[in-house]
This record gives structure tokens, C-alpha cells and sequence, in this order.
């Protein structure tokens, strides 16, 4: 008789084998989310301008460009600069759009109780009035029309993925069950690699659980393309709604805990549009729940390498909270049988994870002086080099001066190391009058590694450069 198998395993094939009769979760482009995606495309929000799809893109703008000054549109930017409506916030209220012809709540005349809070009851219903115009006079049921083709390619590449690749079973043995619920995954063609996961509480009880996946890969002929490797981005965007319930609910026992990791971590944070410590504690919570299932789906070797990558995006501590969800809330269920059970070993989890980052950031190295300085608003375009200067020597050959586009520098040569190697000189080439970012290290990107291979926090730099000065 051979070694019982790991729990996870057992698990597994157990969700496997009910996977097999399970229905089908429905998989598709959804006129709601394309609709939002396109207003705020033309608001200007930059999130919504990441399609990879060039010839969706060029669809978009041949269609809506002409409508870029619509009411809509004008108070979709308003939204944004006065209420911070952006990402998660504009698919919440999408998905709890009835329908787009026209655009009303399916709550009817209540203000849905799941809606992004940064809407207010009178900034979404004036909204829905400016969005029903614009889906009259921009003939929206056109365009989506036209795009039926690349529309059902995209899902059925995505349908089987989901078929052959997502135990969807685990959640419910995870979690809890919710025999209410509904899981929906919508393809947001216009997002690129942004991803949501709102829920919608149903007037009859019953919920609507969404992972709305961007498309951040395309085939040889410039279409959508899906495989396996999306799955922990899909199950990513379900655990939300399992686990931001849970912080929201328990506040008091996590909040302060979520301020002080958020102050340690905030540049890394931000750059990830992150912006407060509940937002660190509900993506702390997913991201070690997303490990748990990798490991139940994949194995140990998926989960490490899970966790690796966490704490390359600076959840450090998501690893060990991973851990602790197995070792004390998988194996004990009649004492935990759902995550708000677990809410006061949370809570000393993430106090404990403020002392033990200090720490860390104690070991890590740091940058003493960096010209350009960051914040600097008069660079002399003539400059030459990046010049970075660190606390102590840092390993040779490796870097991660991070960033593109139209605002990073121009890099002219290769990077290197002065004799101690503390001093490091990027070759560089500036133009008048623009505005420069950059990173030094940021996400997977981290090479930038004490002599001891500890990683560089990331450090973010801005800076803007001078006229040319005449001759």
C-alpha cells in the first residue's frame, strides 16, 4: 500500500472529477464592459488605452473618435479627476448595467448595494442618462455588430481554457460554498493586461462573480490568443470576490496593519494603481489564496513559484501568508469553515508582517543619490549619463533600469559599475523640454541586487528637462 496522497492532490481530484459534469461557465465579450471601456478610452484614462489589438484599436477610434467631446465622455474624465473613477470602479459599474439599449441599473430604482463606493447615487444616475445618449448617437449595437467575428474567436479561445485548465470546484472548497453564486468570465478586448473582478448582488439573492480579463497576447495574424497562463489571472479576479468582503468586514482587526505595510510599500504600490491600504490587504489576501491554488492545481514547484513572483510585485509577505492559510485554515475547517472565521489570525498575521518588513527593508539596499535627481524640474538636456550611487556594493553585470515608451530615456550604451561597484553610469540621451520616468527595478524586474543578492526596492525617478539654451 503506497503513501497517501497530499491533501491538495486529493482535493484536486475531487474537483476534477466534479468538474467533468459540472455546467459550462460562460465565457464572453460583453457589449457592457466594451461599451464603459470605450467611453473612458476617450475620457483619456490610460488603463483603457492599453489594447494590443491594433486592428480593434483602429475599429474604436474609426468609430468613436468623432464623439470624443460627448457629454459622456466629457463627464467620464470629470469622474476621474474628481472622483478617482478608474479601473475596478468602471467595470463595478458596468456589470451592474441591465442591459445597453438602453444603459439602466438591473436594480431598477435602487443604487446597487455592490457598486465601486467611489460612485455616488446622483454621479452614476447622471451618468447613465449621458451614457444612453451616447449609445444612441454613436450607434454602439453597430460597431459591436461588426465585431461578432473577432468577438467569438476571443471566447472560444478563452472557453477552452477554461473547459480543460480551471478547477472551479476549488472555490468552493476553499472558500465555501455559495450555492447563489454565478462565476462569469468576460473578455475586456480593450484592456490589454487589465483585469477586475467585481460582483453583482442579484434583487433575488442570487450573485454574479466576474473575473473580466483583458488581452495582453495575439497570434501571427493580430487576434486574440488565450492559453493556460491566464488562469492564475482568472482565478486572481474570483478571489476577489471572496476576499475583499472579508477585510471590508473585519476592518478593525486589519486596517491599521494595512496602513503601515501600505507606508513602507507605497511607490511599489502606486505603481501598480494601488492606492491604500485596504486595496494592499484585499490584494495581500487574493494573492496568497491564488498560491494555495496552484498549489492544489499544480503542485509545490507552481506555488514557489507563485509566491517568487509576488514578492517580486513587493508582496513579500504573501508566501507566508499562503503558508498560514495552509497550515492552520486548510486543516482545521470545522474551526474555520469560511475566511471570516480565520479573520483574527489574519489580523495578527499582517501585525506581525509590519515588524518583520522593517527588518527587510533594513537588509535591503539603498539609493544614496541619483542625477538626475527625481523631482528635478530643470535638467540640462545635454546630460549624459544616468549616474546612480548606492549604500554598498551591488552585483556586478546586473540591473534593471526599468520603463518605455515616448518618456523613457534613450538609453546609448551599455551600463557599468565603477571599480566597488556603487556607482553605476547608464548612457543616456535627452531631449529638450520633456518629461522623464523610469524605474529601478519594479515587478519581475529586480536585478538590481546587493552583493549578498538582496533586491533594490523599487525605486521610481521623474524629472523634466530644460529649453535648449540658445547659442
Amino acid at each position: 500500500m503506497g503513501a497517501p496522497l497530499p491533501l491538495a492532490f486529493v482535493l484536486l481530484a475531487a474537483a476534477l472529477t466534479a468538474q467533468s459534469t459540472a455546467p459550462a461557465i460562460p465565457v464572453r465579450v460583453d457589449p457592457r464592459i466594451e461599451l464603459l471601456s470605450a467611453v473612458f478610452r476617450l475620457a483619456g484614462n490610460p488603463e483603457y488605452g492599453q489594447g494590443r489589438l491594433e486592428r480593434y484599436n483602429a475599429a474604436i477610434e474609426a468609430h468613436f473618435a468623432p464623439h470624443k467631446e460627448h457629454a459622456a465622455v466629457r463627464q467620464a474624465r470629470e469622474l476621474r479627476r474628481q472622483r478617482g473613477i478608474s479601473y475596478d470602479a468602471v467595470a463595478s459599474f458596468a456589470v451592474h448595467l441591465e442591459g445597453i439599449d438602453p444603459p439602466r441599473f438591473a436594480t431598477r430604482g435602487r443604487h446597487p448595494q455592490r457598486l465601486d463606493k467611489r460612485w455616488t447615487e446622483g454621479d452614476a444616475r447622471s451618468f447613465l442618462a449621458h451614457l444612453g445618449e451616447f449609445v444612441r448617437d454613436t450607434k454602439v449595437q453597430e460597431f459591436l455588430a461588426g465585431q461578432r467575428e473577432l468577438h467569438a474567436h476571443a471566447e472560444a479561445q478563452m472557453q477552452k481554457v477554461v473547459a480543460e485548465h480551471v478547477a472551479m470546484q476549488w472555490f468552493g472548497t476553499f472558500f465555501g460554498e455559495r450555492p447563489k453564486a454565478r462565476f462569469q468570465v468576460v473578455l475586456g478586448l480593450l484592456n490589454g493586461g487589465g483585469n477586475y473582478g467585481p460582483s453583482v448582488l442579484c434583487a433575488d439573492g442570487t450573485e454574479d462573480l466576474y473575473a473580466i480579463v483583458g488581452c495582453w497576447d495575439k497570434d501571427g495574424q493580430g487576434l486574440p490568443r488565450y492559453d493556460k497562463s491566464v488562469v492564475p489571472t482568472l482565478v486572481h479576479e474570483y478571489c476577489h470576490s471572496f476576499c475583499n468582503p472579508v477585510v471590508e468586514a473585519h476592518s478593525a482587526l486589519l486596517a491599521k496593519a494595512g496602513d503601515e505595510l501600505f507606508t513602507r510599500t507605497a511607490a511599489a504600490m502606486k505603481a501598480q494603481a494601488y492606492g491604500n491600504g485596504h486595496t494592499l490587504l484585499c490584494e495581500s489576501l487574493v494573492r496568497a489564496c491564488v498560491i494555495r491554488y496552484r498549489a492544489a492545481a499544480e503542485g509545490d514547484q507552481a506555488a514557489a513559484d507563485e509566491a517568487r513572483e509576488q514578492t517580486r510585485r513587493s508582496f513579500v509577505w504573501a508566501g507566508a501568508l499562503a503558508d498560514l492559510l495552509a497550515t492552520e485554515y486548510e486543516r482545521d475547517r470545522k474551526a474555520y469553515p469560511t475566511l471570516h472565521a480565520f479573520a483574527p489570525r489574519l489580523g495578527a498575521f499582517f501585525r506581525d508582517a509590519v515588524p518583520r518588513l522593517d527588518a527587510q527593508i533594513a537588509k535591503a539596499p539603498k539609493v544614496v543619490s541619483i542625477v538626475p535627481k527625481d523631482g528635478a524640474r530643470d535638467v540640462d538636456p545635454a546630460t549624459k549619463a544616468l549616474v546612480i550611487t548606492f549604500d554598498r556594493p551591488m552585483q556586478d553585470g546586473m540591473w534593471s533600469v526599468v520603463g518605455g515608451g515616448e518618456h523613457f530615456p534613450k538609453i546609448t550604451g551599455k551600463p557599468a559599475y565603477d571599480q566597488d561597484r556603487k556607482v553605476l553610469t547608464v548612457p543616456i540621451e535627452l531631449r529638450p523640454e520633456w518629461d522623464y520616468e523610469l524605474w529601478l527595478n519594479r515587478g519581475k524586474y529586480d536585478s538590481f541586487r546587493a552583493a549578498d543578492g538582496t533586491p533594490l526596492p523599487p525605486v521610481q525617478v521623474r524629472f523634466r528637462t530644460r529649453g535648449q539654451t540658445a547659442r
